[in-house]
């Protein structure tokens, strides 16, 4: 008696059948000619062709087939005398099997998301048994955008690629079994049916009995029993006055024996893994056993660059979930898709708060009076039914998605109804109608949760999403529900591509996306500065992913964040949005320890109007603590310190009375100075927090502290030399008092200015009579709008959201800037990336082309994306016949621009330089190849 399995991993015979031959009729043995491995997929092990055509938005496959592939092997069988079921059991097959046992059809499986199970007893002989196994690959339903299989994550992939077994089962043996955490009650309520001819034998007077035992973590063990009537039981099994917890920072798991007794004689036996804990929604908050929790999460998109398929390998997700921990995160939304059993073991054990959904991106629920698709419709259900039942046991499955932004604004009856349905079958896992679309508030939306963009959910804009402004939330999207909220697919900066990560490869994908992107790169000189681009791009990715990180954390009412993503993803255009590349590799561009600062349990917090400072000016910046540790009270205190490099300007400490667990509250006020004088400098307020006996707090293996950058520039007054500069720059008369600022027109070009004591003109436009004073050796400066310069592009400080190919039309394709060494820049400080105090002079600039001028070198380059690649700066100077042309496109152009400290001191900096001796331009340009990239205007335009 009891349950057995034959393991059938190993070679099977093989062959593919394109052309649908024996969709009557299986083939004969003698056909199976080729020989195939379970576990594997058909692609790994040599089937398939090559591809006709490579892909330059996302991967390729070696090879690839798209079809039915049938399976054969012999299997002995000892059937005996008891009277038993038996079960062929298909791990991670898509998307169809059929199965025949001796010629006899047993059974078709269709599912994306479980392993197919067919009953296959009743065609079993005693002895030596033919199976046959078809499986078919094809897209049998109109969900080619579903993660688990679109080309731009898991592929079109096919085989049995997680394993296969025949299982013998006990003819009456233990069937559903649904473990139920009651927290309140310090027990699990155990429901547990029982299949076979029970009801028959119950009604003989055979006495079953159903037995649960629950093996806690610390050892000790509780168990009841209950009669099985009807073939069903229903026990509470207490555990005890102080039942051991499961949670994401204290994962303990109960070991769970459910036995089938008849007459007292055990006949069947399960064992399960599973964890006590409650995940439930408390108003705008998520609560994990009724403490506050912020879900720090990331986007899992299906993504396995060796494979091409979910692996099945424990240790793969053991590792994940090792790296995602130590980066700060405990939540993880898979995308479209639910995982291989391996995975969820690795989840129960590291803590992970696991959201999975149905295998579904379509429109098919659009709009709000669509009918869907029936057939798709009903295979959604029965995979939610499916996939309750297997994860019943897991406590990391704590929410469930009907799927990857599928409704217009008011949602979609029927998703209402599967929302139901899913509640129905288990309260103790909080469900939502889709993810990330429809507006708030929900209406009549059915969700214990909702999942929304802080990106681009109206009011907010994708551009603004970070800023030097810390005092900003993303309460405009939180405070439309009553519910928790949590921040959809968020932030999604890119970075340069890495070329270097080629070699890694080895599997059945070959990254082709790259092969486009490194000829682009070869042809235009960037292959030899690969290293410095990444550098600087990767900084201005993590600098900005920290603000809008931060931001989510000061938001009241988030109840948590899913980042898309902790790496990179293939396809789409290859978005390079990832702290860690496909592999799971860190880029080097954050340590964990640094990603800790704003996405720990605990994370202070900096609220303020702006980052740069007049010299002398004070401001009072707020500190705040975000609080979901361990502690259900913080209090201390938080020390702080301002520097500029090693030099402590200022310090303090700030007492903490309490704040409770869930909340995030002010600590207090620091006011930060700005160190007087006529230095322009940054400064670092460095903020940690400390017991109340002043000992640093640890959270874990970390201390909790983050830090923040100003910038202190010094108040320009008048400037020398100013009766020297002629402009037609009406805002002039504002930033540069003793300048003669007049119409165009009073630009004599017949006349040489510099008779008129003039050493440079500032203009706005190229004009015939600046072009003359210029060719005749003149100085100009010219501040370029983008309606004054040909082939500009648009700008916005932040990188490229996801990627240029997929988002093409967004404001800003750029990625950053390079800030090169250059006595224009005089005493500005920087780092030579982009920062804060860049913000306000990059942010919707306009990028100039110098393509067409390759003598010409950027002072500040602005560094496009990979895939165009243009060679464009905001600065940059050329001899041009034998006068001198300083360009910039930077916002020093509005009366607003000056009164920025950053704005002010640059100017002042760069009017320096240009009329100094310094001022000897490299490069040079042609007058044709300036009228290339400006405007002419005639001499009487814009009087």
């Amino acid at each position: 008696m009891g349950r057995q399995e034959i393991m059938l991993d190993g070679q099977w015979q093989f062959v593919l059948d394109p052309e649908d031959r024996f969709s009557d009729t299986p083939p004969d043995a003698e056909l199976f000619t080729a020989a195939i491995r379970v576990p594997g997929s058909w692609e790994e092990q040599g089937f398939g062709e090559e591809p006709p055509m490579l892909q330059i938005d996302t991967w390729t496959k070696i090879r690839e087939y798209v079809g039915a592939g049938w399976y054969r092997r012999e299997v002995r069988v000892e059937l005996g005398n008891e009277s038993n079921e038996w079960q062929l059991v298909l791990s991670g097959a898509r998307w169809s099997t059929d199965v025949w046992v001796n010629g006899v059809h047993v059974g078709r499986q269709l599912s994306l998301s479980v392993a197919h199970v067919h009953d296959v007893g009743g065609a079993l002989i005693e002895g030596d048994n033919e199976f046959l196994v078809r499986v078919d690959n094809r897209m049998l339903l109109p969900l080619e955008d579903s993660h688990i299989h679109t080309r731009h994550t898991a592929t079109n992939w096919g085989g049995i690629t997680g394993g296969a077994r025949l299982e013998k089962l006990p003819a009456i043996r233990i069937g559903s079994i649904a473990l139920t955490p009651d927290l309140k009650g310090r027990a699990f309520h155990c429901r547990i049916s029982a299949v076979g001819d029970v009801l028959q034998t119950e009604a003989a007077g055979v006495e079953y009995r159903i037995r649960v035992r629950f093996k806690s973590p610390d050892g000790n063990v509780f168990e009841t029993e209950t009669p099985c009537s009807n073939g069903a039981g229903s026990l509470i099994c207490a555990l005890g006055d102080e039942p051991v917890l499961w949670s994401d920072n204290d994962p303990r798991l109960y070991e769970a024996e459910i036995l089938l007794l008849r007459d007292s004689a055990i006949i069947d036996r399960v064992v399960r893994r599973t964890g006590f804990r409650l995940f439930e929604g408390s108003g705008q908050q998520i609560c994990l056993n009724e403490r506050p929790v912020f879900l720090r999460g990331y986007v899992d998109c299906c993504v396995f660059p060796l494979t091409g398929y979910p692996v099945w390998e424990k240790d793969h997700y053991e590792r994940q979930f090792r790296i995602a921990k130590s980066y700060g995160f405990n939540h993880v939304r898979l995308h479209g898709w639910n995982a291989p059993e391996p995975f969820w073991e690795a989840a129960d054990e590291a803590g992970m708060l696991v959201q999975t959904e149905l295998p579904h991106w379509s429109a098919f629920y659009q709009p709000r009076g669509a009918q869907p698709l029936k057939e798709a419709d009903a295979f959604f259900e029965a995979e939610l039914l499916r996939i309750y039942e297997r994860l019943n046991a897991h406590p990391s499955f704590v929410m469930f998605s009907m799927g990857n932004e599928l409704i217009e604004d008011n949602g979609h009856e029927r998703l209402n109804e599967l929302v139901r349905l899913a509640r129905s079958l288990d309260g103790t896992r909080l469900v939502t109608d889709n993810t990330g679309f429809g507006q708030l508030p929900e209406q009549d939306r059915e969700g214990d949760f909702f999942i929304h963009s802080f990106n681009w959910h109206k009011p907010l804009r994708t551009e603004e999403i970070a800023m030097p402004a810390t005092n900003r939330n993303f309460s405009a999207v939180t405070r439309l529900s009553g519910k928790p909220v949590i921040g959809h697919e968020h932030a999604q900066f890119s970075m340069y591509v890495r070329p270097q990560e080629k070699v890694k490869y080895t599997g059945v994908l070959r990254p082709t996306w790259l092969e486009t992107v490194e000829e682009t790169l070869a042809e235009k000189g960037l292959d030899k500065r690969i290293d410095q681009l990444i550098d600087a791009t990767g900084v201005h990715q993590t600098r900005s992913l920290k603000e809008a990180m931060e931001r989510v954390r000061r938001t009241p009412g988030a109840a948590g964040v899913q980042l898309l993503d902790i790496r990179d993803f293939p396809g789409q255009g290859h978005a390079t949005t990832g702290l860690l590349d496909v592999f799971w590799d860190s880029k080097g561009i954050i340590t964990p320890e640094r990603v800790l600062d704003f996405n720990a349990p605990t994370v202070l917090l900096m609220s303020c109007q702006g980052r740069t400072l007049f010299a002398g000016e004070a401001t009072d910046i707020r500190l705040m603590v975000s609080h979901y540790g361990r502690e259900d009270m913080l209090s201390g205190r938080i020390g702080w310190r301002l520097r500029n490099g090693y030099d402590t300007l200022a310090e303090g400490e700030l007492r903490l009375e309490g704040i409770a667990r869930g909340e995030v509250e002010e600590a207090g006020t620091v006011r930060v100075c700005a160190p007087a004088g006529a230095t322009a400098q940054a400064i670092v307020l460095e903020a940690w927090f400390e017991d109340p006996d002043g000992v640093e707090l640890a959270a874990g293996p970390r201390s909790i502290r983050n830090e923040w950058t100003f910038w202190s520039f010094p108040v320009v007054g008048r400037y020398d030399q100013a009766s020297s500069v002629w402009s037609g720059v009406p805002a002039m008369k504002t930033a540069l008092y003793g300048a003669t600022v007049e119409p165009n027109s009073r630009f004599d070009p017949f006349v040489d200015p510099r008779e008129r004591g003039v050493k440079l003109a500032i203009v706005e436009r190229l004009t015939t009579n600046v072009l003359q004073y210029m060719a005749n050796g003149g100085h100009v400066w010219l501040f370029a709008g983008g309606s004054e310069t040909y082939d500009a592009v648009a700008t916005k400080y932040l990188p490229v959201f996801w990627n240029y190919l997929m988002f093409s039309e967004q404001v800003g394709g750029t990625m950053g800037a390079i800030v090169h060494p250059h006595p224009a820049l005089g005493q500005f400080p920087h780092d030579g990336k982009s920062d804060w105090q860049w913000y306000h002079l990059f942010n919707g600039s306009p990028a100039i082309s110098l393509d067409a001028v390759p003598g010409v070198e950027p002072i500040i380059e602005v560094i496009d994306n990979f895939n165009r690649a243009k060679k464009l700066t905001y600065m940059f100077e050329a001899n041009v016949g034998r006068g001198k042309l300083f360009v910039t496109s930077l916002a020093l152009r509005e009366p607003d621009d000056w009164k920025r400290p950053e704005s002010a001191y640059l100017f002042g900096e760069i009017l320096n330089y240009l009329l100094s001796d310094a001022f000897r331009p490299a490069g040079t340009m042609t007058v044709g190849q300036t009228l290339g990239l400006f405007r002419l205007r005639g001499i009487h335009s814009f009087l």
